[in-house]
């Protein structure tokens, strides 16, 4: 058996994905940071302003912020998986037809269920729980703040479709102004027009809202890759877009269904004072929900790259990073938490001691559970954007509802309110072993999938499969095309298609380093064939793939241009005069000739090019 990736003298850095994953990685924080900011801000003011029993009553109403969460994750998730497949295949009217489906269920569902809830507010009052001298400020409270679903639901869409269009600074902009605009519209309406809990409400509704339609008009202006069309062609897109956002989804909808058992099981142990403490812990969880679901979110959509290009090393390396990040990030960020629980209690007006004897504690379990949800969370966006939906779904109903209520539960009957927190951390534990029993049993099924990831490792083991990374210096690039003839002749690819791989490779790595970085010799070029099962053993189908960041640039429309200036130049007359005209887009010339198909795209700002020869 050979071993191609060491005979040939070739390596894979893993520097490619690792600069492009970092690069990713600190804007999707921060737009989440921004997100969870103005969640926080409601917390801290009402908190600090109102009194911890203001907490209480936000506490009673979370669950609803969860069920327009709810909404937007499967419009925003959905279409940005819609338009990502869509994209990859040159489908435009799919694009839109995904916006149109986002539009109408991030915008029109909300918009109906914000009514629904204001019309039948005493019913959903009682389902949440709330009553006594809490019933009157939440319902002050909700019959305000169920309009700002509009903008919670409505700013996933722009969220998601933004990053895809390559527009990271725009999206992570939006948020940010989200949570200035929350802070500074809450405390107006709290200070200066004096309106208690109902001012909070406002404040938010109104920089949600505002927010959500900036988002859109960013997403559908000029020059935008998205525009809305008719409905007529929408709905058999739907099941697909339904399907990729089930798995966010249904994490929010467990968060709903978790948030009113907990309050119900929470306010029987310790009462007011315990729903205040489930309130900061919560906080403390959005606070995590950064981190996780930034680094969770960035490496989706390299895994769902990956996966369709069958690039088992490339998955290997992104995941790896991911856990490496993760644990970078929770570890340090749980251990402070913990540390500081009491004066992390403090900032949301939590002082009395009776409220801060149950609050802090609860703090200091919650943390431990975080560096386990990391990696629970990296999992289950490996599945979903691996396209093991099922898998991804098991672990959230496992994590995110059913175990954790079972173990609240089971705990909170041993140790009282400190084994609802415990709860936290045996959920992750518990899930991670049906997670286990599930890869057994789905691994003996498909004994070629190999690991946790489910990778099938035959094409790397039988000497098929190549990736290696080279630096954008014009000696390395040379090197690699002269020794990649090596991998060809160990997979005895006849002379004829190896020698064509080895000059295309080269000519077109130059080209890429010259218009990609043309004064950098410092980035990589992440480059992998595959030989796959042609019309006969001997001839394999070559599959060539190319991928690097910098200057964005289409070789295909480079080499279109080129050569429709040669013609009006008068020098197709004779072949040597074609390849003359043709100067650096040669190598493109060569592949175009010589390859069925060629397709380029530039995805979350990563130049693509994939070659069938």
């Amino acid at each position: 058996m050979s071993h191609p990736t060491p005979d040939s003298g070739l390596r894979d850095s893993g520097q490619f994905i690792s600069d492009t994953f970092r690069r990713a990685l600190l804007p999707a924080i921060l737009s989440i940071g921004g997100v969870m900011a103005s969640t926080l801000a409601n917390s801290l003011i009402a908190g600090n302003l109102l009194g911890h029993e203001a907490l209480a009553v936000l506490s009673i109403a979370n669950p609803v912020y969860f069920v327009f969460t709810t909404i937007g994750s499967l419009a925003g998730v959905g279409a940005s998986s819609l338009a990502a497949w869509c994209i990859g295949r040159d489908d435009r009217e799919g694009c839109d037809a995904a916006l149109t489906l986002a539009a109408l269920l991030s915008l029109g569902v909300s918009l109906l269920l914000a009514v629904l809830g204001s019309l039948l507010l005493d019913p959903l009052l009682g389902i949440l729980g709330a009553e006594g001298e809490l019933l009157e400020p939440t319902r002050q409270y909700l019959r305000i703040y169920l309009f700002s679903g509009i903008g919670i639901a409505g700013i996933y869409p722009p969220y998601f479709l933004l990053k895809l269009d390559g527009r990271h600074r725009l999206s992570m902009a939006l948020f940010l102004f989200l949570a200035a605009a929350c802070v500074g519209l809450e405390l107006f309406c709290v200070l200066a027009l004096e309106m208690g809990l109902a001012g909070v409400a406002l404040g938010c509704t109104v920089a949600n809202v505002t927010t959500a339609l900036l988002g859109w008009a960013a997403l559908l202006w000029k020059g935008s890759s998205f525009h809305l069309c008719s409905l007529s062609g929408v709905w058999s897109r739907a099941p697909r877009m339904m399907a990729a956002g089930s798995p966010a989804a249904l994490n929010n909808l467990c968060s709903v269904l978790r948030g009113v058992a907990l309050n119900l099981m929470i306010s029987a142990l310790a009462g007011k004072a315990g729903l205040s403490a489930f309130s900061v812990v919560s906080m403390a969880g959005n606070l995590s929900i950064v981190f996780i679901n930034g680094l969770s979110q960035t490496t989706g959509p390299f895994v769902g790259v990956f996966t369709s290009e069958r690039d088992g090393t490339s998955l290997r390396q992104i995941e790896k990073q991911a856990v490496k990040l993760g644990m970078l990030l929770i570890v340090p960020a749980a251990v402070l938490l913990a540390v500081l629980a009491a004066p992390f209690c403090r900032l949301f007006g939590i002082s009395d001691p009776e409220t801060l004897a149950l609050a802090a504690p609860a703090v200091r379990l919650f943390a431990l559970s975080q560096p386990l949800a990391m990696l629970s969370t990296i999992w289950m966006n490996y599945y979903l954007s691996a396209r093991r939906t099922w898998l991804a779904n098991l672990l959230t109903v496992c994590r995110a509802y059913l175990f954790l209520v079972l173990s609240a539960r089971m705990l909170s009957g041993l140790w009282g309110l400190p084994g609802v927190w415990l709860g936290f951390a045996a959920a992750e534990v518990l899930s991670w072993a049906v997670l286990w029993a599930a890869l057994v049993l789905f691994r003996r099924r498909h004994p070629e999938l190999r690991g946790i990831l489910l990778l099938d490792r035959r094409y790397e083991e039988d000497g098929r499969f190549i990736s290696f990374s080279v630096h954008t210096s014009l000696e390395e690039v040379l090197n690699a095309s002269q020794r990649i003839s090596d991998f060809c002749e160990e997979n005895q690819l006849d002379p004829e298609r190896s020698m064509l791989i080895s000059l295309s490779l080269e000519e077109m790595l130059v080209s890429i380093k010259e218009h990609c970085f043309p004064e950098d010799e410092t980035q990589t070029i992440s480059i992998r064939i595959l030989l796959t099962p042609g019309q006969t053993l001997e001839k394999p189908d070559i599959i060539l793939r190319i991928r690097c960041g910098g200057a964005p640039f289409n070789p295909i429309d480079y080499y279109e241009r080129h050569r429709a200036e040669t013609v009006s130049a008068g020098e197709m007359d004779e072949l040597d005069g074609l390849l003359e005209g043709l100067d650096d887009s040669l190598g493109i010339a060569m592949i175009v000739a010589a390859a069925p198909v060629v397709d380029y795209k530039t995805t979350f700002g990563v130049n693509n090019l994939t070659i069938l020869l």
